[in-house]
């Protein structure tokens, strides 16, 4: 018999279709499960305060594992956030400026910040951050705050471009590409897999016990923290080849449709 305690997700191109909305069907299956004992955590690329917004009405239900798993909250409660030292940011924001296209942000626990007025870069800066301050100097704005990832924004070109032309920054940071138009940057370790297998040991769960999906690339090593891992019917090939099962796309709903197959709830 499945024995299910834990259910983590992918936000973009899992749990929100291609107009990025999340579908109302999840939310009374987020409450079933959470009646079985069973958490539900968002697992995302995006801000916590962004994740707040999307689950408004569930944030003391959920764990959150945000920023690629930088920064881990369960509920409103912080677990832990991976501090990147201020001094080691010049040289990745430095890259990024003589990028051609290329955009940066730098996500800390307070707000996210940004300087480029580029309108492109602004709308989709905005979908994912609901705290976001642009400023003169992003260096010196991290200067006040805790900075746990450094995104690189250049639109639907960062395969092609921004993630090889970061690969000296590698020596120093885990680089990840999790978008078609995003790349990430953070301390060496941090990722999804990571924060889930925290999350495990301080709820006293296994991977067994452990389900998740996702889409994209950034969501490997989430997949390889639990023993039943679903990419859905719109994932990257290199994330597909990891996981055990596939799921519907995320335009089918199809973390709902298999959620209620597995848990037997109504539809």
């Amino acid at each position: 018999m499945l024995v299910i305690k834990l259910v983590a997700a992918d936000m973009d191109g899992t749990l929100l279709d291609s107009r990025k909305r999340l579908s109302p069907r999840l939310f009374p299956v987020i409450h079933a499960l959470r009646a079985r004992g069973v958490r539900f955590a968002a697992a995302s690329g995006r801000q916590y305060y962004n994740l707040l917004q999307n689950f408004a009405g569930f944030e003391d239900e959920m764990l959150f594992i945000s920023e690629n798993g930088a920064m881990v909250f369960d509920g409103r409660k912080p677990l832990y956030t991976c501090e990147i030292p201020a001094a080691d940011l010049a040289a990745p924001v430095k890259l990024v400026r003589a990028l051609l296209g290329a955009h940066v942000i730098l996500c800390g626990a307070k707000s996210a910040y940004l300087e480029d007025g580029d309108p492109v870069f602004n709308e989709n800066a905005g979908m994912y951050y609901a705290r976001l301050q642009r400023v003169p100097d992003v260096l010196a704005a991290a200067e006040q705050d805790v900075i746990c990832k450094v995104a690189v924004f250049q639109h639907h070109s960062a395969e092609r471009t921004a993630y090889p032309a970061l690969a000296p920054c590698a020596a120093r940071f885990q680089v990840v590409l999790s978008g078609d138009s995003w790349v990430d940057l953070m301390e060496p370790g941090t990722n999804k897999g990571g924060a889930m297998r925290q999350i495990q040991q301080r709820l006293h769960i296994t991977p067994d016990e452990c389900m998740a999906f996702g889409d994209y690339l950034n969501d490997c090593e989430l997949m390889q923290a639990v023993t039943h891992s679903y990419a859905m019917a719109n994932a990257h090939p290199g994330l597909r080849r990891l996981c055990r099962y596939e799921a519907p796309s995320n335009d089918e709903d199809g973390v709902t449709q298999v959620l209620l197959r597995e848990f037997g709830l109504p539809g």
